[in-house]
């Protein structure tokens, strides 16, 4: 074989070696590569996606915590002279009565107990009922001038078949331990049970577990560090080293841009960067700290 051929056929063997080792990477490790950074970029998708649901459920409990304040503050209290069982439950059936409620319970009396003329009677209520009256019924007990202290209540939602319920159709088994006191001193009369003209919300689900809105991202077209995929090794007053999502080392200084926002904050002293993502809804500050793992 002449030195020409032999020559001829190496170069081939080894441009055939790197084309093949070319294929390899290419289609085999590149790829594998590509599919989990789109699975990360899924996940993150989801993990960044705004819950619409929660957020409309948040303003809605806000508004009612704002009244509610308000109508505690106002309130006024007074401790009868009287808190026999009878008494209690007769008080109870009184704020029933002024409702269309589908409110039932057993009442059970527990321990009753005196403190220097002040007396103690603890009593329970398990039973069943619509989430929205019972929510209304605990309103009246708390909000009536007659005093209770609430000391716990439990509730779990009812099994139903029903797939189209609503707030007001939601079902709930619970079980209230409540505590009247009363005074035998001289000096406390009796005061009205009569329901107050209050009314409870009505528009939000405690039960319904909202489903997670979908949300599009801008696409990372310019290979911008992914704050949730970087690590930072280092940082100084001025600059942060982060260890991107694809493994390069990136030096950023404030300003400097990151997908979906920018570095707005460098805390040397707590080994601390501050990135806000303006371009998600609603915009986040996200911070990172320094980690010198492996």
């Amino acid at each position: 074989m002449s030195h020409a051929l032999r020559t001829t056929l190496l170069l081939g063997t080894f441009w055939l070696l790197v084309f093949l080792a070319g294929f390899y990477v290419v289609h085999f490790r590149m790829k594998s590569t590509a599919e989990a950074l789109a699975a990360t970029d899924g996940k993150l998708a989801e993990e960044l996606a705004l819950n619409q649901d929660l957020v409309d459920n948040l303003a809605t409990i806000q508004v009612e915590l704002a009244r509610s304040e308000r109508e505690w503050a106002a309130r006024q209290k007074f401790i009868p002279a009287d808190h026999s069982a009878h008494d209690i439950y007769a008080y109870m059936d009184n704020i029933l009565r002024g409702e269309k409620t589908t409110l039932n319970f057993d009442f059970l009396a527990g321990e009753s107990r005196d403190s220097s003329g002040i007396q103690f009677a603890d009593y329970t209520l398990s039973g069943e009922a619509k989430f929205i009256d019972l929510y209304s019924f605990l309103w009246y007990v708390e909000y009536l001038p007659r005093y209770f202290r609430i000391n716990s209540v439990n509730m779990q939602e009812a099994s139903s078949e029903k797939k189209d319920e609503t707030v007001t159709d939601r079902w709930v088994r619970f079980k209230l331990e409540i505590t009247s006191i009363s005074n035998v001193r001289e000096g406390f009369n009796d005061i009205p049970s009569e329901p107050e003209n209050q009314s409870a919300v009505a528009n939000y689900d405690p039960f319904n577990i909202p489903q997670k809105a979908k949300t599009s991202l801008p696409p990372n077209t310019r290979g911008l560090p992914n704050v949730f995929s970087s690590m930072i090794r280092a940082l100084t007053p001025t600059q942060v080293y982060l260890i991107d999502q694809n493994g390069e080392l990136r030096v950023l200084k404030l300003g400097d841009e990151v997908y979906l926002g920018k570095l707005v904050d460098i805390d040397a002293n707590a080994n601390r960067a501050i990135f806000e993502l303006s371009k998600l809804q609603p915009p986040r500050r996200v911070p990172l700290e320094v980690n010198t793992g492996n």
